[in-house]
């Protein structure tokens, strides 16, 4: 047991001279802490498939990979980010705010039509549910295109950047359909209560949202 001790120790320290240069910042901590995690479970692995201790650590220490471009990375306080990760968020933000704004839009559209124009409710409402399908395929579109890492090669550091982006891409979906669901509940809302005057218990829509994301939150905590 003392030996597989001294063998992490080994390989804390050789990741903390590879992170010797490193700002000293929390972000740089969680990330060494990340790559050592990763560090010990291969060499753990690399122990159980028969390797004898220093050759699993001497393969599990060749496996880390180049960590500079992390570490510049958080020297500009942006992990794996460069300009084509920026523009992809600035358009994400942009299809976000316009899917945003076409949900609003229609039930204001719902509104005018049924109580200023007096025009026909189920048109008003084939109107709304048309707007708020285009916003919802913008708000699809947008968690669909997010950008793919493709791994370099099979080091613990390419494995830790595929996960980052992994992460953040099931991170922007689950928001995505945060706002997709919240939006439409809002929408139907104004739906019962404007159309079908149902302002007595319309309410309880709210309640079946909450427990309608709390479902989808389990569903993703599941699958990972």
């Amino acid at each position: 047991m003392m030996e597989v001790i001294e063998m992490y120790e080994k390989l804390r320290k050789n990741l903390e001279d590879l992170f010797e240069n490193a700002p000293k910042t929390n972000k740089a901590n969680e990330l060494k802490e990340e790559l050592l995690a990763n560090l010990i479970d291969k060499y753990d692995d690399l122990v159980s498939s028969g390797k004898n201790e220093e050759e699993a650590f001497k393969i599990a220490i060749s496996s880390v990979g180049d960590v500079n471009e992390l570490i510049n990375g958080l020297n500009d306080s942006n992990v794996l980010d460069n300009d084509i990760t920026q523009k992809k968020r600035q358009k994400s933000a942009i299809i976000l705010s316009v899917s945003i704004g076409l949900y609003i839009m229609s039930v204001v559209v719902l509104i005018l039509l049924n109580e200023v124009f007096m025009v026909n409710e189920s048109l008003s409402v084939s109107i709304m549910l048309t707007i708020d399908a285009v916003a919802t395929c913008l708000i699809v579109y947008n968690a669909a295109s997010q950008p793919k890492y493709i791994k370099a090669d099979n080091t613990i550091v390419e494995e830790f950047k595929e996960w980052k982006v992994l992460n953040d891409n099931k991170n922007e979906i689950m928001k995505s359909i945060r706002s997709i669901m919240w939006l439409i509940i809002v929408a139907v809302y104004f739906v019962l209560n404007f159309v079908f005057g149902a302002w007595a218990y319309s309410w309880i829509i709210f309640i079946i949202g909450a427990a309608l994301q709390r479902v989808i939150m389990l569903s993703f905590k599941l699958k990972e």
